[in-house]
This record gives C-alpha cells, sequence and structure tokens, in this order.
C-alpha cells in the first residue's frame, strides 16, 4: 500500500489535484481511497488531500499522518509536513539552495509556478501548478502511464484540458532529482 499527500494553499487546486491522481490510478487498475481535508476553506490558507493506492482491497480507513510521499503545491509548508523514512517528495520550487541531499527523503523539484503561467494557467498571485506537478509525479514514480493522465484530465477537466496536458508534459520533462 502508498500513501500519497498534497498539500498547498487555497485556491492552487490541491483537492482537485488529488482527485485527478486517484481517477489516474483507479485508471490503471488500482485500488484507491481519495480523502480532501479543506481546514478552514478559503484562499491562501492550507488545503491538504491524500490518496492510498494499493493492488489489493483497502481496509483502512484511517487518517494519513505521514505518508509514503508527498506533493508540494507551496513549499512555505514543507517545514510543516511529516514523511516516513525513505519517501519522495516533489516540490513546486525554482530554487533549491535550501534543499539538502538526505539519505531519509528523495527530494525532487519542477517549476510548476513557470509552466502553470507559460501555459496561462491561473494568474501570477495564483498560477494553477496542481496539473503540472501531476505530471512531474508520473515521471518522478514511473507507476501510472502519461497516457492515462491525459484521458483522465480529458475527461474531468473538459475542453480547457489540453493546456492542463501541455503543463504536465512540460513538467515531466523538466522535473529533476535535488
Amino acid at each position: 500500500m502508498k500513501e500519497i499527500g498534497l498539500h498547498g494553499r487555497g485556491g492552487q487546486g490541491v483537492v482537485m489535484a488529488g482527485e485527478l491522481l486517484a481517477n489516474i490510478y483507479f485508471k490503471e487498475g488500482y485500488e484507491v481511497q481519495f480523502m480532501p481535508s479543506y481546514g478552514a476553506e478559503r484562499r491562501g490558507s492550507p488545503s491538504n488531500a491524500y490518496v492510498r493506492i494499493d493492488n489489493k482491497r483497502i481496509l483502512y480507513r484511517y487518517s494519513i499522518k505521514a505518508p509514503d510521499e508527498i506533493i508540494v503545491l507551496n513549499v512555505t509548508l514543507l517545514p510543516n509536513l511529516l514523511l516516513k523514512e525513505g519517501g519522495i517528495a516533489l516540490l513546486n520550487s525554482a530554487d533549491t539552495s535550501n534543499l539538502k541531499k538526505s539519505d531519509k527523503v528523495k527530494f525532487f523539484v519542477v517549476d510548476a509556478n513557470r509552466i502553470a503561467l507559460e501555459c496561462k494557467l491561473g494568474t501570477p498571485a495564483i498560477p494553477l501548478v496542481n496539473t503540472a506537478l501531476l505530471g512531474a509525479y508520473c515521471k518522478v514514480r514511473g507507476d501510472f502511464s502519461f497516457d492515462t493522465l491525459k484521458k483522465v484530465y480529458e475527461e474531468k477537466i473538459g475542453k480547457r484540458a489540453y493546456l492542463n496536458i501541455e503543463a504536465a508534459e512540460k513538467a515531466y520533462e523538466s522535473v529533476r532529482e535535488v
């Protein structure tokens, strides 16, 4: 079983990213649980979503405190996040100067803000980075196909899916390990 945490701020599309990720894994044949957590439910406040996947039926119903992997839409939240030892952290960041190599966590970064703005997703104040980060996550993990990601985007997002797919492709190509 794998547990994934998605963390950002209200308005960045954290809950939508969790729902998309759950749908992607479901289409790939996994058993899935999706748990959004809205907090204060206002723009700018911390927002989280969790996805639990497995190849067999998931019987657990408890909340996820320290996931195996995290996708961080806003790095200001990183100091408050828990992650299992040996985990993976995918960060939306152009600056890696504060990140240090670790034996306990693998860090991957992609400048999803830049990519979102290039693809006309969101505004400079609130770029919508969620779909770009899932493209990067696809490359980092390699346990679902990019074609499945595209199909889910087309089904769930509709006529503007092409912008999100373009952002996901750019993030897929530019994600790197720190």
